[in-house]
């Protein structure tokens, strides 16, 4: 008997052990730092630390921390030189920050529509939205999984444009021997707890090979100031922000990137252990991993896929489905969840063009006239956002000490749910399509 229906639940409390993975010497790590931090001063030492290391990790020779991702996209917006109007391509399907960082520089986010095989931006799409007004294009490691930056690269080339690396989900990945952090221009990386790199709070890094960008990126750091490794003149040159990374953030993020390499084989193998295990279980796409790249699982996607059990769409739509399916394997003690529902482009956001107010920045006359975000121009991106459910981050990790072992149980929650008790898991869903009707 399922779970969810009053049976006992497959994996007890306590199988799966929650990221990130703390040990003792981050600990000590964030000790060191935290005694190291009177009298106040910046940038401490545990920053400075963490920005070197990140650069020689990645070969990129200028990295400023900042206190979220959030914050290092806005960074590499305003050195990529973005104005007012201007226009930047952007996936689809994304977390808002991709998006939201071209906003705040009051330019005009343009989307472009997926590879249903990566879930990564498709590189053609991103050609075609390529106007007179581009400045820029930002690139996606979706999940944990590379962009085609070869195909990418080779776009912005003959365009002219600074290719910028969305790297929030996927610290410790590769693209054909290159580290995630280090694949287009210049990046920006999410240090958030939840994330493959961890500060356990929030954090961020920016990173470029240029030094005029690593200027700029610093100016919006902090205030629009000038940080030429003097004291501070109080003067800003240009608009700018308080993006500081907070420094026990930093001391643990340094703590953890120690550990990022053997945490990465980690996170790969059983990546690799988990979809081996899946093989034949019906009613489920797990994701795959084109060759030349590696996929550091920061979200494992699963695609739910009814028509292999023969269902009818008129009888057990796709939605209904699908939320059957989170309940049951939740229910079992596996956490899974949906994660963005629709499209950045359908959020309302972008559908009601309020913008910072008054319909900025589409309004505020230096953007083209008549922008408008239509989410049936993503078709692909649509798709997967309503078969899309997701195991990892903090709930389900495929990070360490869980191991290939924890892996297969992972996998004997869907054999449970989808082979031994596909009937009952059906009757779930058409419980839940009259419901809500299948929404």
């Amino acid at each position: 008997m399922l779970a969810v229906d009053g049976g006992p639940r497959l994996l007890p409390e306590g199988t799966v052990a929650p990221w990130p993975y703390i040990t003792d010497e981050d600990r000590r790590a964030v000790g060191r730092a935290l005694d190291a931090a009177t009298p106040w001063h910046w940038p401490m030492r545990a920053v400075q630390e963490l920005e070197e290391a990140w650069a020689a990790y990645t070969s990129m020779p200028y990295v400023v921390a900042a206190n979220s991702g959030t914050a290092a996209l806005h960074m590499a917006i305003a050195a990529a030189g973005v104005e007012p109007g201007d226009e930047v391509i952007v996936p689809a399907d994304t977390f808002l920050a991709s998006a939201s960082c071209v906003l705040q520089a009051n330019a005009v986010p343009v989307f472009a529509d997926t590879d249903p095989e990566t879930f990564n931006v498709d590189p053609a799409l991103v050609e075609a939205r390529i106007t007179g007004r581009t400045r820029a294009i930002v690139a996606v490691d979706l999940n944990g999984l590379p962009a085609d930056y070869d195909a990418l690269s080779a776009v912005a080339e003959r365009h002219g444009l600074p290719l910028i690396e969305d790297a929030a989900q996927a610290h410790g990945a590769t693209y054909r021997g290159r580290a995630v952090g280090a694949l287009g221009t210049m990046s920006g990386a999410s240090l958030n707890g939840s994330k493959t790199l961890s500060a356990l709070g929030e954090g961020g890094l920016f990173a470029t090979r240029d030094e005029e960008q690593y200027a700029l990126a610093r100016r919006v750091l902090m205030f629009g100031e000038e940080l030429p490794g003097r004291d501070r003149d109080y003067n800003a040159r240009i608009m700018g922000w308080n993006y500081r990374i907070d420094v026990l953030a930093a001391a643990f993020a340094r703590s953890q990137l120690r550990r990022l390499p053997e945490m990465t084989r980690v996170r790969e193998a059983n990546g690799a252990a988990l979809t081996a295990a899946l093989a034949g279980v019906p009613g489920i796409r797990p994701p795959g991993v084109p060759e030349g790249r590696t996929h550091v699982y920061f979200f494992y996607p699963l695609l739910v896929m009814p028509e292999e059990l023969g269902l009818d769409p008129a009888d057990v739509p796709v939605a209904a489905f699908r939320d059957a399916l989170a309940a049951a394997v939740n229910a079992e003690g596996l956490g899974i969840m949906r994660w963005q529902p629709q499209p950045v482009p359908a959020q309302t956001l972008f559908q009601e063009l309020r913008g910072y107010g008054r319909g900025c920045p589409w309004s505020c006359g230096h953007a083209a006239a008549g922008h408008a975000y239509r989410p049936e121009e993503y078709p692909v991106a649509e798709e997967i956002c309503r078969r899309r459910l997701v195991l990892g981050q903090s709930f389900s990790s495929l990070g360490p000490p869980n191991g290939e072992r924890t892996m297969r149980r992972y996998a004997d929650v869907f054999h449970k749910v989808l082979v031994e008790e596909r009937e009952a898991l059906i009757a779930l869903a058409r419980r839940g399509a009259v419901i809500d009707g299948g929404r």
